[in-house]
């Protein structure tokens, strides 16, 4: 995915040298470049761990030219924010899902309707299609790059007062989710009042009873420390915890290309120890919350798959394809 970047002759009998242009492509700029990496992931998430020893290898591989400041728990602004300085070719790359880009490429909130995904290792393996390979190039056209880097981390669930197994116990449910139109419309398929606000605000939203029960991940319940207010955990999987890297195409292409590798392999190899340290660590979470209290409950799928749950991804005009490409990703596994 990397993109690069005669003298007239006298009466000398000994002809000008002409430069190797070849050797100065192959010598990238030594100006320095630094970089906004922003998320909305708690500073004591894993995450950011892993995003600030892949800075640290950056700049170790770019001999200090590339300097990468990662700012976690929305410190450099909240997303609408990033979204404005992308657009603006600013030097940033932001941690996001694919639909915070909808306004220019409605087909993104297809990948976060509800109840598509069955688990974060469909995404990674997601990259290598050619559906997602035509989605990054869409959104490319529109000044929108994704690296490769995906950030998937588990299975979203409710966590709340009480039990949410069936729609019948989910019917009229505060929740906060992602602010954002997959999110809402798939609560609002199950017969929840779901509330979109910033991940900083949730846990004041709880705490004052605004809301009820939140949508998060089990490493993002354990990291945010939310089972310490609410200790019902309803294992709905109803969507992934699955976020990526973007960052303006425009600004991306001037980079040079020995840069863009570089950035690119660590910000990959990050999302892929995350991901892996979810997997690896997730049965401990859940060991730890339970002698905090914390109850975990078993959903009845079927029942919101009966009530047309997983029919949103089909309003759009990649949900077939999806769905056949996610059928062929579980026949090869």
């Amino acid at each position: 995915m990397a993109m690069s970047l005669a003298a007239c002759g006298g009466k000398t009998e000994t002809p000008a040298e002409t430069p190797d242009a070849s050797s100065d492509a192959q010598t990238p700029s030594t100006d320095p470049i630094t970089i906004s990496l922003c998320n909305a992931y708690s500073d004591l998430d894993q995450l950011n761990t892993e995003l600030k020893d892949a800075a640290d290898r950056i700049s170790e591989r770019t001999n200090g030219v590339v300097t990468v400041n990662v700012y976690p728990n929305n410190t450099f602004g909240d997303p609408n924010s990033w979204v404005d300085a992308t657009n603006a070719d600013a030097p940033i790359i932001s941690v996001a899902s694919f639909p915070a880009w909808d306004d220019k490429y409605p087909e993104a909130d297809a990948l976060q309707a509800g109840f598509v995904w069955e688990s974060p290792e469909e995404i990674i393996r997601f990259y290598d299609t050619d559906l997602c390979k035509k989605i990054i190039a869409d959104l490319d056209e529109q000044n929108i790059h994704s690296l490769n880097a995906p950030i998937a981390a588990g299975m979203r669930h409710v966590i709340g007062r009480a039990a949410y197994s069936t729609p019948e116990a989910i019917k009229g449910l505060k929740l906060r989710t992602v602010n954002g139109k997959a999110w809402l419309e798939c609560f609002q398929a199950m017969g929840a009042s779901p509330m979109g606000m910033a991940s900083s605000e949730q846990l004041s939203a709880l705490s004052a009873g605004t809301i009820d029960a939140l949508d998060q991940s089990i490493n993002l319940i354990y990291s945010t420390k939310s089972y310490e207010l609410v200790k019902d955990v309803t294992l709905l999987a109803q969507q992934p915890l699955w976020d990526a890297m973007f960052c303006s195409t425009k600004w991306w292409n001037s980079l040079p290309a020995e840069y863009q590798e570089i950035i690119e392999d660590e910000l990959h190899q990050a999302g892929i120890r995350y991901n892996q340290y979810s997997v690896e660590n997730e049965g401990k979470m859940r060991e730890e919350m339970e002698a905090a209290g914390v109850e975990f409950h078993e959903a009845d799928r079927q029942a919101f798959l009966d009530m047309g749950c997983s029919d949103l991804v089909l309003k759009y005009g990649i949900g077939q394809e999806l769905l056949d490409t996610l059928a062929e990703i579980r026949a090869a596994e």
